[in-house]
């Protein structure tokens, strides 16, 4: 496609520019980028909010971790990117060190369930690392995304390092296609297998940040108001529409009746709706209303209970108020894939171990979260658990600490995206090795000799046993053979 194309050319020409600068002054451009959204914050809530309809403390929670992500990165990239120094062993004479360098051009597909922030995740990493950055995000949303770009010059950045290419998957894919350098993909697990077999044919690299099936675990000795106020927030925060948001909720049978009392009544009071002063807002994509739908109809009609008011089923609605549902049949697809939507399954388990075993009876791995008053078993729990993130007693807040990195396992993807991690993702290390004195000729050089041959096996006696146990050893195989 010969737009993609241009972009990516365009992008490679401005990284050039850009790594070419001091990396203090490439930091300062991105500490002016998260003043500028802090200035036009009103900007971007007007965009997320008409591309999503989330209510405006949602939308600003967009600009503000893309604003603390911005910070972090200017503090700890000198750190994360500096040469590392690295020990040459029993090679005297010699240094070597590993530098980060980035890949390049990066090409990202975005979704659309945070359209300003998931984009700028993606930017601010790539180009912290020194890389350029042509973003596809979703046909649904690409106006929150849009306006990133000319923010980006305006802070400073090379006109044509940030860039955003628009149109469905055919132009994701022709993106994949461009000759990008790596490929970061955040959205569901079989469009991910789609983008790695198509970046394959060119040996692309790709990061996958996939769907999940995110279980939630509340012990017999949780706080069970906590519990229920973190769950219900974590269920239906941007109506269940969030990778990390909970899916399911396993309660050990001791407190499950009092636990779903007190889930049920404060969903019960969230508002829903397109307009202001709601809740929880709509969903987004006529095909994820289509999800929602089916999979409530599977378990209502097999005979699962679907509390908190009446559910359209029979049509297919923008907005659905939370539904709990209890009873719902283990195979279900309710259960065992994801829903992103504001549905809240809750399932009695026996124990921890049958909770630990649910938990971890799905092919996803993204996140979880246990609650229990016992700090040192909520933490043992978490260990146990298939995920790459896991919170005791506290959810979604993971992502408000742009520290931590933020990826998964399974179905859900590999690489990781924030925290310093993320950011080296958005590197490849070079390693570089310098002869600096000593001899003509390395004795393992070619020709091959009995003496070059007796010294190398004296080196692996000493390196394998240490010099004080190995030194007698390594001087009988010299003076055996004569050296």
């Amino acid at each position: 496609m010969e737009s993609v194309d241009r972009a990516v050319s365009r992008a490679r020409a401005a990284q050039a520019e850009w790594i070419a600068r001091p990396l203090p002054e490439r930091l300062a451009s991105l500490s002016r980028l998260a003043r500028i959204f802090t200035r036009r914050r009103d900007e971007v809530v007007e965009a997320v909010r008409a591309e999503t309809g989330k209510p405006k403390v949602e939308a600003l929670a967009e600009v503000l971790a893309a604003v603390e992500l911005l910070h972090h990165y200017a503090r700890i990239a000198p750190r994360v990117l500096r040469t590392v120094q690295v020990g040459t062993g029993f090679l005297a004479g010699k240094s070597a060190h590993v530098v980060r360098e980035p890949w390049g051009v990066v090409g990202a597909i975005t979704p659309w369930n945070y359209p300003f922030l998931t984009p700028q995740d993606a930017i601010t990493s790539a180009v912290t690392a020194g890389n350029a950055i042509v973003v596809k995000p979703s046909e649904f949303t690409p106006r929150s995304a849009r306006i990133i770009p000319g923010m980006s010059v305006e802070a400073g950045l090379p006109e044509g390092l940030v860039q955003v290419v628009e149109g469905d998957g055919t132009v994701g894919a022709a993106l994949v296609a461009a000759g990008v350098d790596k490929v970061v993909f955040t959205g569901s697990s079989a469009t991910g297998r789609r983008v790695m077999a198509d970046a394959a044919g060119g040996l692309t690299p790709v990061l996958l940040e996939l769907g999940g099936n995110d279980p939630a675990i509340v012990l017999e000795d949780a706080d069970l108001e906590r519990a229920a106020h973190g769950i219900v927030f974590g269920a239906f925060f941007n109506a269940g529409q969030t990778c990390l948001s909970t899916e399911r909720v396993l309660v050990v049978t001791d407190v499950y009746d009092a636990f779903l009392r007190r889930v049920t009544a404060l969903a019960a009071t969230l508002r829903a709706g397109e307009e202001g002063g709601t809740d929880v807002s709509r969903l987004v994509t006529p095909a994820q209303r289509r999800i929602v739908r089916e999979q409530l109809r599977e378990v209502r009609d097999a005979g699962a209970t679907l509390h908190t008011g009446s559910v359209p089923l029979e049509e297919e609605p923008r907005v659905i108020s939370p539904v709990v549902v209890t009873g719902a049949e283990e195979g279900s697809a309710l259960l065992r894939h994801e829903t992103f939507g504001p549905v809240l399954p809750m399932i009695r388990v026996q124990d921890e171990e049958e909770a630990i075993r649910e938990a971890n009876g799905t092919p996803y791995g993204l996140f979880a979260s246990v609650w229990t008053r016992d700090l040192v078993r909520g933490e043992r729990v978490a260990r146990r658990l298939r995920a790459g993130g896991v919170s005791v007693n506290d959810t979604l807040t993971h992502y408000a600490i742009p520290g931590l990195p933020m990826g998964g396992v399974g179905d859900s993807g590999f690489g990781v995206r924030r925290g310093e991690d993320g950011l080296r993702e958005m590197t490849r290390p070079r390693t570089v090795l310098l002869h600096r004195w000593g001899m003509k000729r390395e004795f393992y050089w070619f020709p091959y000799s009995e003496r070059a041959t007796r010294w190398v096996e004296a080196l692996v006696v000493l390196r394998g046993n240490g010099w004080i146990r190995g030194l007698p050893e390594a001087l009988r195989v010299l003076r055996r053979r004569g050296a």
